[in-house]
């Protein structure tokens, strides 16, 4: 009898022993495969976001792609880019209207070229900013800098070193200004020299000696503000809010009329702007301002998510042999932030693949 209790025991303590180990193999396959299901979840996660930016990029690219050829095949007008092309008729009717020149009267539903935002492809939202309502820092002069940088926040101590830096920048000798700085400046500030040409890209300001510091300088204001793309008259049409009190006298009163003004209707000459604010323009009125948007287009493009795209594009529709557009630049920008809505565009182009609705 004793020996048959022990069998019993050592058959329930095997039993005991047995019965752990399968709890522990089904905690451990139960462990396994939770890992298991959150790593598939991860990835399900991961795909669909690398879906999700996919699409979004082809969204934009889609979106650049239709603007860049609506910019290519149709006449811009005093008020934009027309989204619906001009019938032979009514393109050879405003040819006659202008002894042979093409008219640039508005037409109706022109998408403003005054960097205001408008809903793309998809998710992707775009502005188009006609290069010639921005300031130029092409070839800017000592006082049209002091003026800018006034108008960018830059102290009165700081702004002579910031113009005459670039003015040094720029120019096409090693002579340097009062406040500036030429090659020995960059070495000893274990920098690169100043190339002695124009600047090539806005971003390129960060390489003039002083732009890239905390001199007061609004940054953002300069980024989207500043031109290096186009040299000539300023659009009064298509230029910023904050750009107008550089050229109109009489701001914000002023500036205010004539911004209400070109919403109703786009602006047509000089002698209509002097008249309607009661002011002179300053500089020559004739030379120093344009009505019509120029050949440089800035595009903006973002989504919901990431860093916006910046393009710079030259259309060039006389070139013999080449493309009817040029890109000369792009690069990623801070996403715009803005509490309006974006306005929608009318036109089969921007229509939803789904819907086809605008």
């Amino acid at each position: 009898m004793a020996s048959d209790s022990r069998q019993f025991r050592a058959r329930q303590g095997q039993g005991g022993f047995v019965l752990a180990l399968v709890l522990w193999l089904l905690a451990a396959i139960a462990i396994v495969a939770g890992l298991l299901t959150l790593w598939a979840l991860d990835q399900v996660a991961d795909a669909q976001r690398d879906r999700t930016g996919a699409e979004q990029q082809l969204a934009m690219f889609g979106t650049r792609d239709t603007l860049i050829y609506l910019a290519a095949t149709r006449d811009k007008t005093v008020a934009g880019l027309p989204v619906q092309a001009l019938g032979a008729e009514q393109r050879a009717l405003r040819s006659l209207e202008e002894f042979g020149a093409f008219s640039r009267d508005a037409i109706g539903g022109e998408l403003p070229l005054d960097g205001s935002v408008h809903q793309g492809l998809e998710q992707t939202r775009f502005a188009v900013q006609d290069e010639a309502g921005l300031v130029s820092l092409s070839w800017p002069t000592p006082a049209y800098l002091d003026r800018l940088l006034a108008a960018w926040g830059v102290g009165e101590g700081d702004a002579p070193r910031l113009r005459d830096a670039l003015l040094d920048y720029i120019d096409h000798d090693d002579l340097r200004h009062l406040n500036g700085a030429e090659a020995r400046d960059y070495e000893r500030a274990d920098r690169p020299p100043p190339p002695n040409r124009r600047l090539l890209a806005p971003v390129e300001l960060d390489r003039v000696l002083g732009w890239d510091e905390d001199a007061g300088l609004r940054q953002d204001l300069v980024a989207e503000q500043a031109t290096t793309f186009y040299a000539g008259p300023l659009n009064l049409n298509t230029a910023p809010r904050e750009i107008l009190p550089l050229f109109i006298p009489g701001c914000p009163a002023t500036c205010d009329i004539l911004r209400e003004r070109r919403r109703e209707a786009p602006l047509r000459s000089s002698n209509e702007v002097q008249a309607l604010l009661g002011v002179v323009l300053p500089g020559d009125p004739v030379s120093d301002y344009r009505f019509a948007p120029s050949d440089e287009l800035r595009l903006t493009l973002w989504g919901d998510s990431g860093a916006a795209w910046r393009i710079h594009v030259r259309l060039t529709p006389m070139a013999d042999g080449q493309a009817p557009w040029v890109f000369l630049a792009a690069y990623q920008v801070t996403r715009p932030e803005s509490d309006d809505p974006p306005r929608t565009i009318d036109h089969a182009l921007f229509a939803d693949a789904a819907t086809g609705r605008p």
